[in-house]
């Protein structure tokens, strides 16, 4: 270990920077060998006090890279959290939060795709679609309320269940009343879910294997649809699926809506899409207006500087009057705003990244031999604008219509293949916007250190002024007092003079 007295940088006239443990001190302590002997052995037992209470690293097996940048941001996680530290700056909190999510994110590698948009804009849908199977909760009005999860499983397929503990709960509760979310209450309070509240809230996370499709369904549906009095208290569920068809590392993510009632809720996605590897932002395509435009310009902002990531799906372009027409009007105008820099950025990425799909006809599509005389009809209704009269001879046509196949490819040629290499990189920009937050902090730190040397200093010579003042003051007294001690002792003497030569004239007097 380096120690601080080989370590020092001079700072300007008056401080030195210790480049091993970035601490600061007086040059008056350095200078003085008492103080710095002491200084450097405080800054010893510091350093190895952190590095004790850092015992228990964490391993990164998968990538020796990202092993290397978890272990130096665990140590600069114990340096910064340290109360040592903590109290000398106040803007860490962000930068503390951002190390520890990291290092969870890179001891278990998983690759996320998120799917955002606003409510009722199709995420639900076009998952099932991918999915091939109806288990992610949709309906005519907003269902998804909890962010789930589909992931591969290896032996059963099974729903696991995460719960708000009580102080989760409680800020949830908050964001309820400052968003003044009447609807919220009402649906809360007509689902009478307080009863259920006590059930659930502080619960630890619940595993249930299924053996029926049916089964699983209703289990995500009682958990996740904003019809449930339960789904109010949980914050997580994961659907693990043995057909999932795609690697364990691989997750889809099915999100709330970034426009939802309950502030909290809408939080929940905007930071998802920062944790997420690729996102689908589903907007309607039958326009663009201008709160969905502030949506996408919200997903854009939380990914950072890897505008490439965000794939725009215009969904359910089969309910356009003259889909073909229609949707290329639509994307003409779409590519004007997206392809600005506070989006893609360029033409090229904006005309390549968006896209329009059809989930619910895809959907009808591959489950036609089973449908009811509704599902016939509106199946039947899509068919015509695309001018096709015999839907069975069809199908395969219709299927490629939806572009739902076309998304596919997209997803495995540009996503899945690509999933480790996109992940390391993630992981590593992520590294590298956390070590450029580390040296703005203890750049602050450095700032706050200068600062109250300075005050330090001007104190010191505030006080040193005063003493030679006060010196100066005493000076003048002793000068006056001396002075008043001669004058004294001048008239004591000229007294004694004059007492002598009247003792004198009276003994004159005396012998005559």
């Amino acid at each position: 270990m380096v120690s601080c007295q080989e370590c020092f940088e001079k700072i300007e006239e008056y401080s030195y920077f210790c480049k091993n443990c970035g601490t600061f001190t007086n040059k008056s302590s350095i200078e003085n060998d008492e103080l710095k002997k002491l200084y450097q052995n405080k800054m010893k037992t510091f350093i190895n006090k952190v590095q004790n209470e850092n015992g228990n690293e964490t391993k990164v097996l998968w990538n020796e890279t990202i092993n290397r940048y978890v272990q130096t941001l665990t140590k600069m996680q114990s340096i910064v959290s340290h109360p040592e530290v903590k109290d000398t700056i106040r803007t860490n909190t962000s930068l503390i939060t951002n190390i520890t999510n990291y290092i969870e994110k890179s001891r278990t590698p998983e690759f996320h795709i998120a799917f955002v948009g606003a409510i009722k804009a199709g995420k639900s849908t076009l998952i099932n679609a991918l999915l091939g199977k109806q288990l992610a909760s949709t309906s005519v009005t907003p269902e998804t309320a909890v962010l789930t999860k589909f992931r591969a499983a290896k032996d059963n397929n099974y729903v696991k269940l995460s719960f708000y503990n009580s102080h989760e709960w409680e800020t949830l509760w908050k964001s309820v009343h400052d968003s003044k979310s009447t609807l919220f209450l009402e649906e809360y309070n007509k689902l009478q879910a307080d009863s259920e509240k006590g059930k659930w809230i502080g619960q630890a996370d619940k595993t249930i294997a299924f053996d029926s499709e049916e089964s699983l369904k209703a289990e995500i549906e009682k958990w996740t649809s904003s019809k449930q009095a339960t789904h109010y208290f949980v914050k997580e569920v994961e659907v693990g699926l043995t057909d999932f068809g795609l690697p364990e590392q691989v997750v889809f993510v099915d999100t709330p809506g970034l426009d939802d009632a309950v502030r909290y809720r809408s939080d929940v996605t905007r930071r998802y899409i920062d944790r997420a590897n690729a996102v689908f932002a589903c907007v309607k395509s039958d326009a663009m207006t201008g709160q969905e435009l502030a949506t996408l310009y919200r997903v854009f902002s939380n990914t950072r500087y890897n505008p490439e990531k965000v794939y725009v799906i215009g969904t359910q372009w089969d309910t356009l009057n003259r889909p073909d027409e229609n949707w290329k009007q639509q994307k003409a105008e779409w590519t004007k705003y997206l392809k600005q820099d506070d989006c893609y950025g360029n033409e090229i990425l904006a005309e390549k990244n968006v896209f329009a799909v059809a989930s619910y006809l895809y959907n009808l599509v591959t489950n036609y031999e089973n449908l009811d005389d509704d599902s016939m009809f509106e199946i039947e209704s899509t068919a015509l604008k695309f001018r096709i009269r015999d839907i069975e001879a069809n199908l395969d046509k219709l299927k490629e219509l939806s572009n739902i196949d076309f998304l596919k490819h997209i997803l495995s040629t540009e996503i899945i293949s690509k999933y480790q290499d996109i992940l390391f990189e993630d992981l590593e920009q992520s590294y590298l916007d956390i070590k450029q937050d580390i040296q703005t902090f203890f750049e602050d730190v450095r700032k706050n250190n200068i600062q109250l040397l300075d005050a330090a200093n001007s104190d010191i010579d505030q006080i040193q002024r005063e003493r030679e003042k006060s010196k100066q003051n005493l000076e003048e007294v002793q000068q006056q007092r001396e002075s008043l001690v001669n004058t004294l002792n001048l008239v004591r003497r000229s007294t004694e003079k004059r007492v002598d030569e009247l003792c004198d004239q009276i003994k004159k007097l005396a012998t005559r």
